[in-house]
């Protein structure tokens, strides 16, 4: 980042530009974790909606449309958690505007509009954030330390990833809906579920080569105008191979999802709900693992990153230049699964 506008002030004041699920998340985290970083406003075109939700969160000014509030001069950053298809144009406006940027994954819904992100960050000399929380989880910190270690597991020669839930109809109720809809700025289970799968994976494995994938859909899977199962392999730049499994037809029961690492010493089975490791190093047949816990939420811990990130200038591990890479994975596997051939992703995007 270069000529970065310095922060003088120890907080940074935020508005959450979006304020349904996940612009709420926001709001819960800056205020659980109660330093460095405070909401400043709300800001959402619902004004009912938004007046309800700033009575019950506790937030006193609200502004109806992003261009208010980037005209506020006691803002520094916006949170943005708008629709998937809104958050470049908002993204390089805010950062035009002089405010730091926090936004939602997927931070675009292609590579050429994260670029214009970073390049509009990168020439105002702000920051770009993007809140990711699968990685700031005690999973995801366990699992990369095994990894970068080789506890238990030695060098990773293979891996598995497994994610995602049954719904045939594929979609959200409420004021959720348009997720799932791509007419609403929605997208399909790859990008909406896959960008957090492959935030994590490359967090915990490290950086993908080539992406090579299939999409499917069962006969219950009843939507026609989306992916239900994307499954296939990626290469990682450290030269093995992982198979990930991406879907809404199959419902993963106890332990089935989630990562299986295998090492030249051993390999462990990893779920949300803790781990097992199998190996040289484990005196009984099966070691079972829980995860070590976390004072904070990961929706704390990512607030918490880019108050640090901006403030403090420590970039944390979802800057916008570093998740851009996760949406180019998730980008090139469509493309993989339209052409039927591997995706290299520097080929393709040049280098991230």
């Amino acid at each position: 980042m270069i000529g970065c506008k310095p922060l003088e002030v120890a907080v940074l004041n935020v508005a959450i530009v979006g304020v349904g699920w996940a612009g709420t998340r926001h709001v819960e985290g800056i205020q659980e974790l109660g330093e460095k970083i405070r909401v400043d406003c709300l800001v959402d075109r619902d004004a009912e909606h938004l007046d309800v939700l700033a009575n019950e969160l506790g937030v006193d000014k609200t502004y109806g449309d992003l261009a208010e509030a980037l005209r506020d001069e006691a803002v520094d950053a916006v949170s943005i958690a708008t629709p998937h298809a809104a958050h470049c144009e908002q993204a390089v406006l805010a950062a035009e505007a002089g405010k730091h940027v926090m936004v939602e994954k997927p931070m675009a819904l292609t590579v050429e509009e994260a670029t214009r992100m970073v390049d509009a960050a990168d020439g105002a000399g702000v920051k770009l954030y993007v809140a990711e929380s699968a990685v700031y989880t005690p999973m995801s910190a366990f699992l990369r330390e095994m990894v970068q270690t080789g506890k238990y597991i030695g060098e990773v020669v293979a891996a598995s990833f497994s994610g995602g839930f049954r719904g045939p109809d594929y979609g959200y109720p409420g004021r959720r809906a348009w997720l799932a809809n791509l007419e609403m700025g929605g997208t399909g289970t790859w990008m909406l579920h896959g960008i957090h799968s492959m935030a994590q994976l490359r967090y915990v494995l490290g950086e993908v080569e080539t992406v090579y994938l299939q999409q499917h859909r069962a006969a219950s899977f009843r939507r026609t105008d989306v992916e239900g199962t994307m499954h296939g392999l990626l290469t990682m730049v450290d030269g093995f191979q992982v198979s990930v499994l991406q879907t809404c037809e199959v419902r993963f029961r106890g332990p089935l999802g989630g990562f299986e690492i295998h090492g030249d010493r051993g390999s462990v089975k990893a779920s949300s709900e803790g781990c097992q490791v199998f190996g040289e190093e484990v005196e009984e047949d099966v070691l079972h693992l829980d995860y070590p816990e976390f004072d904070l939420s990961s929706f704390a811990l990512e607030m918490k990153a880019f108050a640090d990130y901006v403030i403090d200038d420590v970039e944390g591990p979802t800057s916008g230049v570093c998740e851009r890479r996760s949406l180019a994975v998730v980008q090139a596997g469509y493309e993989s699964a339209e052409s039927g051939a591997p995706v290299h992703l520097e080929t393709r995007f040049g280098v991230l």
